[in-house]
């Protein structure tokens, strides 16, 4: 989970008319976060029953944290078929994998695991046993056949790193399949933006700055128009331990087996699936800022990245792809 908070700038006008759009609010618990939902509905019209419903599915497929979920089965040893979810996150995971020069890896877990990210504990800092741990690390022991997902053995997945991203994709197909398709979703800082807002303006959101504590008089390292886009936002200003004067960060760089150490605070990704999005943004974290860029610039206009970064001597930089540029209004 990424301790990102957003703002949903908005402007609510409840119209008497039952003919005309409401605007619906959803919220609730997932995956170990939060989910906020708005859009437009006729006779404002509900689907927070399915929207929860369609979690727990999701829960059910990919969920490290749920011992009958298929992933951690799978984990486990056992030989059974996946399902349609977890094909789409696997597959998902794969393309940015192979884009990012493996720095995106879902086969990480064992070094989350030994880092100490899924629980608190004492870690001691033992080479030999994380190049041990690395033998065991790369999306190339992975593969796939018509009916499961197979890896050999001693490879976990993790899927954290992109699923709550699919979870709002996922949540938007559901709405586009009612018909509502005015909506900002955000699943766990994740977002995903169609159409317009109850005022019929683009929906506008703000993006945290990189800092450990929360200044609600300066809050926002900027604030954007999302018209009909993804955007995810990673960053290590928040999650992180420090151990005999040395800071980690929770992003694993995947090449060392070590927290990624790099002069990035936070990576905002714009696409058109927040699957992607949220992928990316992890990766850019363990590439670095100069890795990134390079990336960016190769996909052409596929991606749209605001990065916020520290020069060598500690001052606060930042990078904006062009397209990015012209959404931003503060």
């Amino acid at each position: 989970m990424k301790n990102i908070l957003y703002l949903f700038v908005l402007v609510i006008c409840a119209c008497s008319n039952s003919d005309n759009p409401i605007l619906v609010t959803n919220s609730g618990e997932t995956q170990g976060t939060y989910y906020h939902i708005k859009y437009l509905s006729p006779q404002a019209k509900s689907y927070k029953v399915q929207i929860d419903s369609l979690l727990t599915e999701i829960d059910s497929s990919v969920s490290i944290y749920k011992p009958y979920s298929i992933i951690s089965r799978l984990n486990d040893g056992e030989k059974i078929n996946t399902d349609e979810i977890f094909n789409r996150v696997y597959f998902d995971a794969v393309h940015v994998n192979m884009n990012t020069d493996s720095y995106f890896d879902c086969t990480v877990s064992p070094l989350v695991k030994y880092w100490g990210f899924y629980i608190k504990k004492e870690v001691k800092v033992d080479s030999v046993a994380i190049l041990k741990i690395l033998k065991n690390i790369g999306m190339h022991n992975t593969n796939s056949n018509d009916s499961t997902v197979v890896f050999s053995n001693g490879i976990q997945l993790d899927f954290n790193a992109i699923a709550q991203g699919t979870s709002v994709d996922l949540i938007a197909e559901l709405l586009d399949g009612k018909g509502v398709s005015n909506y900002l979703i955000e699943v766990g800082g994740e977002l995903k933006a169609s159409g317009v807002n109850a005022d019929g303006n683009t929906w506008r959101v703000g993006v945290d700055k990189p800092s450990e504590e929360i200044d609600l008089n300066s809050r926002f390292q900027f604030i954007l128009d999302l018209e009909n886009k993804a955007l995810a936002t990673s960053g290590n200003y928040r999650k992180f331990y420090v151990k005999d004067g040395i800071r980690y960060a929770h992003t694993i760089n995947p090449k060392t087996g070590f927290p990624a150490q790099n002069r990035l605070l936070s990576v905002t990704v714009i696409t058109d699936e927040c699957s992607l999005a949220d992928a990316y943004a992890t990766a850019f974290m363990a590439m670095g800022v100069k890795k990134t860029k390079q990336l960016v610039a190769q996909l052409d206009d596929e991606l749209e990245i605001y990065l916020v970064y520290t020069d060598k001597i500690g001052n606060w930089k930042t990078f904006i792809s062009p397209i990015m540029k012209q959404k931003i209004v503060n």
